[in-house]
């Protein structure tokens, strides 16, 4: 019989999790907006109102960062287990490693294998217009799928589509996605401070009779 399959399909994860966390972490935050946490020679600092910590988030001693830590490597490791069809022992044999920041601009993380964004604070409930909310856009990777649109492919269902994605997260959504998809973000005008946390990982696997 036919059979309509999804070839190159692109996992994409989106969870929410316990806004009292990201209330905690936002506090975390806000008080480490210091020039000793800012990220040395980042993009970031041309771009005034945004600041862009140290990569090494996750490992400031702080029940804050551990309880972060444990969640996002929670979420990740229930994605990487499931679309590599993983048991547990092997999962047991992964060790990651990350870096990971936070935001208080088009690219992709060609140096990793998954791409994580944590909201911890939207920002304003309603931002001055559409367009500086804050909106993170994700790019269809096949770079020549739209070379020739036509009205048989340009409406096609989002699963076959080619446009892009954009969606605002809310306060508490842990995004996770391959470190292969371009993506961006969007203007914020808002008043409330914006706040994400970014992260890229990448793995090893160690046999039982190896240490890490």
């Amino acid at each position: 019989m036919p059979d309509l399959n999804h070839f190159w399909a692109t996992p994409f994860y989106r969870g929410v999790t316990d806004h009292a966390k990201a209330d905690a972490l936002r506090d975390y935050i806000l008080g480490n907006e210091k020039a000793s946490r800012r990220k040395r020679n980042s993009p970031q600092t041309a771009h005034p109102q945004v600041f862009e910590s140290d990569f090494d988030l996750l490992d400031w001693p702080s029940p804050v960062t551990a309880d972060l830590k444990q969640m996002l490597y929670g979420h990740l490791g229930s994605v990487v287990k499931s679309v590599n069809g993983l048991d547990d022992h092997a999962m047991r044999q992964l060790r990651f490693h990350n870096h990971c920041w936070f935001h208080i601009t088009r690219h992709n993380h060609p140096l990793a294998s998954w791409s994580l964004v944590y909201c911890v604070d939207p920002g304003d409930d309603e931002p001055p217009n559409e367009y500086e909310a804050g909106h993170l856009v994700f790019h269809d990777p096949r770079q020549t799928a739209s070379m020739y649109l036509d009205t048989a492919n340009r409406s096609m269902r989002r699963e076959y589509s080619f446009d892009a994605v954009r969606l605002r997260p809310a306060k508490g959504d842990i995004l996770i996605f391959p470190s292969f998809i371009q993506h961006a973000v969007e203007p914020y005008g808002g008043e409330r401070p914006r706040i994400t946390v970014a992260a890229n990982f990448w793995f090893q696997t160690f046999k039982d009779s190896q240490t890490p």
